[in-house]
């Protein structure tokens, strides 16, 4: 799945390949406008000789035809441009969603650090002691344990202690 960041590029870059378009269309039904100028004029000039006249005939027709495929081209670009136009409001509802959903994230994330803090001694005003795990209970433990060298000895300490005791030693490096 691509990112948000990926999913707004992409639509940018349709968004100017539209824009692109609809500017490309501007200029055609421009030109499409001209060139229908053009030929008014060039038919006054030819409606004096009748054979002059039946030439360009043809030749009028076609261009009129490719006007036709030009203007429909011109229209097709229009409605993308359009469709663009509302992929874009989506879009950028979207990203409002999301960004307010980030910030809704940012939020919690502040409100579980503190939580965090509070919970584990981060905001506490007294330090904690220093050790591996900051927990001399531990310390102790594990200096007991191996002061003794009797392995049945060790065997007794271990079965005394309580299952908390017991990974506190565990955990202890």
């Amino acid at each position: 799945m691509k990112t948000i960041d990926e999913q707004l590029e992409d639509a940018l870059a349709r968004i100017k390949q539209h824009e692109t378009d609809a500017q490309a269309g501007t200029a055609l039904l421009n030109e499409a406008s001209r060139q229908a100028g053009d030929f008014k004029q060039q038919i006054a000039a030819l409606s004096k000789d009748k054979e002059t006249l039946t030439l360009a005939s043809g030749e009028l027709t076609e261009q009129r035809d490719q006007l036709t495929r030009d203007l429909a081209t011109a229209k097709q670009s229009l409605n993308s441009a359009a469709n663009a136009a509302e992929e874009l409001t989506k879009a950028k509802e979207q990203l409002t969603a999301l960004n307010a959903e980030v910030e809704k994230l940012k939020g919690e994330a502040k409100t579980a650090e503190r939580i965090a803090a509070e919970r584990y001694g981060a905001a506490s005003s007294q330090p904690l002691p220093v050790t591996s795990r900051g927990d001399t209970k531990a310390d102790e433990l594990v200096t007991r344990f191996k002061a003794i060298t009797d392995p049945k000895e060790q065997t007794v300490f271990w079965r005394s202690l309580t299952t908390e005791q017991r990974t506190l030693i565990l955990n202890a490096k």
